[in-house]
């Protein structure tokens, strides 16, 4: 238990007092009683004293806002007790309720307070527990009886559930508990003081002060249950006893941010999201412990404004609330809201590729990194223009026993080669039927809600000699998708057109077909945009080696709009470029930031940067790729890291940059190498790391908006990027690339063997069939066998390859030790090489 940090906390809530032994400073008077109102506190008004004399601290309001309880200790006495106050009377009399401390009245009047379980011991604050008794202090029974401390309660108005603190498992944690006592349920388990909970209007969240790194604490907000926590305040200052704002996601707290002294405390007011700071008392010394009315009207807070001078005296002060001024500190949570909103904003229809929307998106980027000060590192200033293969569009016709099936009931599959095939119709129910049968020249029927991948479906059927394939679909029909087509006509049909063909074919008839489809793949213009910050030291000191920070800016279009995938990573690369030309570092390398288009479509917009990198570079060049992806939505303050494998010093380098950032980060997997931006890079040796907050039940859905952005968290990871960034800068050496055994992800059948070719998802030579190589794996099967980058595969093994899932499909059946044929093209010229596989590992 860490008993130190209990009592700092629990002398703050009581006694307005500091955690230090030594006498406090001596300071200018504090204003007189007739002096309270402060002409810059502008969101107070008609402020009247409501209790007088003593040390009067935590407060909290009664359902029916005429009454305060409030924990008071009379100058002099060892104890504290509750006592309540009539808020509307003049220079009210407090009755006392009992001796105890943090009080908080029920939603039916009743009091609950902390108490000692031995009452001469009131003055032993590792000793308390929850009592509940009548508003006259009749009747107090125990809710809690555990050993050290139980106290804070937080009170839900609407059902009277309690959230308090409690150390009965070792250390200051959050509980929850029915009205009665019934039904505890822990909600927080981290190290460090977790205290002084309130729930908001609806109960549905609650806020709390959280103290993670000696002598500092934070406000955090979580859902009512303790899932979803999340950092809301980084001021690195003692901010504590938060308030809801009533029906709005915002918060009142205690802080001793921007201070001159450690007795110099304020109240504050933050949104939940970490944005819109703001300071809201402005008086010397002490002010804290806010309480809004339940109607939101009035403000109580206690406060030493009107103690005399070199007084200790802290009395509870009743003010309107006025809501329209606001003095708002603008800090890098607002910056990066501010960019993430814009982006996902409806406008903006998604960021698809080829829309107005991405466009005025890449236009927003530029103009950022031009009032930056950056420097744009092309001939076309920041931007980088390729093309990405977006759309297939075409036609499909389908007659059997010479009829024509409607034209509204057949659409081309987006695998399907643009031709015509005739042949009798043979049902495949499973892929074992190929065993039983001959669909040599056949058209194969097959149901495509029973298969995985159609374009497995496609290539089996091609593979075993057949001349077209039909996918009967139940539902509506796909649109065709981007894919590399499998050498045969391939359709989806609906079920109701032929249902009672259908019948037949099951049945073991083969009525003659014919399929004939026609497809045309659009490509759209995009950009990335590519700027640098130049290394700023003598040229003597410069070190070799550029380091590459990007994030995606494109999405899926107006299905979603993208607020973390990938609004949020934007926002964050946008952050860190505005504080380096804030602080303008003396960095020993080059750093170059890339706002990635088209990673929606297989990294397309990071290949292209890899094929055309600024200034005369090669990947050799670059020191290190960081991938910020989906940042939006820190947790528990847990950031994800992939790829500290791919080089010896990353580890070493994300825990000094995490630490400087106060989160946690947590080393994944290798699984993490998709096809998302920091892919290429790895592929052609670059040592990566992709930072990421986690997956979540929004991705690609509508509701990806940017209300559920946590700006705290990404500012954190923003920060953590720049260390980063920092750090690499002046790292004397380049760093030590590890090339990884991770397999390829996919949800087709699993294979267990290697062809160590690393294919280009990006990229073929326009109107070619084949896998592209991006590269081969040292000491691989390829790279013995001879194959290398900028090799075109189009056959292995005797199977034609279509593209990269031709390639997965081969090695599912094939065996480790067993030899295939390879053809590639390279320099226009066929070429076979015989490639002997590897286990997989």
């Amino acid at each position: 238990m860490r008993t130190v940090s209990l009592v700092c906390f629990v002398c703050l809530a009581t006694l307005a007092c500091a955690c230090a032994d030594e006498p406090p400073p001596r300071v200018a008077p504090p204003p007189t009683v007739a002096a309270v109102v402060r002409a810059d506190e502008k969101h107070l008004s008609d402020l009247k004293q409501v209790t007088f004399g003593g040390d009067n601290g935590w407060s909290r309001w009664s359902a029916a806002g005429d009454e305060l309880v409030v924990q008071s200790t009379p100058a002099g006495a060892p104890c504290a007790r509750v006592v309540r106050v009539t808020v509307g009377a003049d220079r009210p009399k407090p009755r006392v309720v009992a001796v105890g401390r943090t009080p908080a009245f029920l939603p039916d009047g009743d009091v609950v307070y902390a108490a000692a379980v031995d009452a001469s011991r009131c003055a032993d604050r590792d000793a308390l527990d929850l009592v509940r008794a009548k508003p006259d202090g009749s009747s107090p029974r125990r809710l809690t009886e555990s050993p050290g401390f139980d106290g804070e309660p937080g009170v839900c108005a609407k059902d009277g559930s309690i959230v308090f603190t409690s150390t009965r498992d070792g250390d200051p944690d959050l509980y929850r508990m029915d009205a009665d006592g019934g039904h505890v349920q822990r909600l927080t388990a981290s190290p460090g003081y977790d205290g002084g909970a309130v729930f908001d209007a609806g109960c549905a969240h609650v806020a709390w002060a959280a103290e993670r790194h000696p002598g500092v604490s934070e406000i955090w907000v979580a859902n009512a249950d303790g899932t979803d926590a999340h950092q809301v305040t980084i001021l690195g200052a003692r901010s504590t006893s938060p308030a809801w704002f009533p029906m709005q996601r915002r918060l009142l707290f205690t802080s001793t941010y921007a201070a001159a002294t450690g007795r110099d405390v304020d109240v504050w007011a933050v949104d939940a999201d970490g944005t819109n700071l703001e300071r809201v008392t402005t008086a010397p010394a002490f002010d804290g412990f806010p309480a809004f009315s339940p109607d939101g009207q009035r403000l109580a807070f206690s406060s030493m404004r009107a103690t005399v001078a070199w007084g200790k005296d802290t009395n509870v002060f009743v003010a309107r609330w006025t809501d329209a001024w606001r003095n708002l500190e603008i800090r890098p949570a607002d910056h990066v809201m501010g960019d993430a909103a814009w982006l996902a904003d409806p406008a903006r229809e998604g960021r698809g590729l080829g829309s107005d929307g991405l466009e005025k998106a890449g236009e927003y980027i530029e103009r950022s990194f031009e009032s930056f000060g950056l420097t744009p590192v092309g001939d076309d200033g920041f931007r980088q223009e390729f093309e990405v293969a977006t759309r297939v569009s075409g036609q499909a016709g389908l007659e059997v026993d010479g009829a024509s099936i409607d034209a509204a009931s057949v659409k081309p599959l987006g695998f399907s080669a643009s031709a015509t095939a005739e042949g009798p119709l043979v049902f495949v129910g499973s892929d074992a039927d190929y065993a039983r049968m001959d669909a040599k020249g056949k058209v194969v029927v097959v149901r495509a809600a029973s298969r995985d991948s159609l374009r497995y479906s496609g290539w089996l059927a091609h593979e075993h000699g057949a001349a077209a394939l039909l996918a009967v679909e139940e539902g509506a029909l796909p649109d065709p998708a981007v894919e590399s087509d499998v050498g045969i006509p391939a359709a989806a049909v609906s079920a109701s057109a032929v249902e009672p063909l259908l019948a037949r074919i099951v049945r073991g008839q083969h009525p003659p077909a014919k399929v004939t489809v026609a497809l045309t793949t659009d490509t759209t213009p995009t950009f990335n945009v590519v700027a640098a910050w130049p290394a700023s030291v003598a040229q003597e000191q410069k070190l070799r080696g550029a380091i590459v920070l990007g994030a995606h800016y494109d999405h899926i279009g107006e299905r979603s709009p993208g607020a973390d995938d990938n609004a949020s990573g934007t926002a964050v690369l946008l952050q860190v470029a505005r504080s380096l030309a804030e602080q303008k570092p003396a960095l020993r390398r080059d750093v170059i930031l890339v706002a990635f288009s088209g990673e929606e479509m297989g990294a397309a917009g990071a290949t292209a940067f890899l094929e055309h990198l600024p200034r005369g570079l090669a990947p050799k060049d670059l020191q290190a790729m960081i991938n910020l992806d989906m940042v939006g939505r820190l947790r528990d303050d847990a950031l994800q890291v992939f790829g500290e494998e791919t080089a010896t010093q990353w580890p070493d380098l994300v825990a000094a940059a995490c630490q400087v950032a106060e989160v946690s980060c947590v080393r994944a997997t290798a699984r993490g190498f998709g096809a998302t931006d920091h892919a290429p890079f790895y592929e052609a040796g670059v040592p990566v790391l992709h930072l990421f907050t986690g997956v979540h039940g929004d991705y690609l859905k509508p509701t990806d908006t940017v209300d559920k952005l946590n700006a705290t968290g990404m500012a954190q990871v923003a920060t953590v990027a720049e260390q980063l960034v920092r750090d690499l800068s002046d790292l004397g050496e380049k760093l030590d690339y590890q090339r990884l055994a991770a397999p390829l992800e996919s949800s087709l059948p699993a294979f267990r063997v290697t062809l160590g070719t690393i294919p280009d998802v990006a990229a073929r030579p326009a109107g070619r069939k084949g896998m592209l190589l991006a590269g081969v794996r040292p000491g691989g099967p390829a790279d013995r066998a001879g194959l290398r980058k900028g090799d075109l595969l189009v056959r292995l093994g005797g199977h034609v390859v279509g593209g990269v899932e031709d390639v997965m499909f081969v090695l599912t059946g094939a065996k480790p030790g067993s030899t295939l044929k390879a053809v590639v093209v390279r320099d226009g010229k066929e070429m076979p090489f015989d490639v002997t596989l590897e286990a997989r590992r």
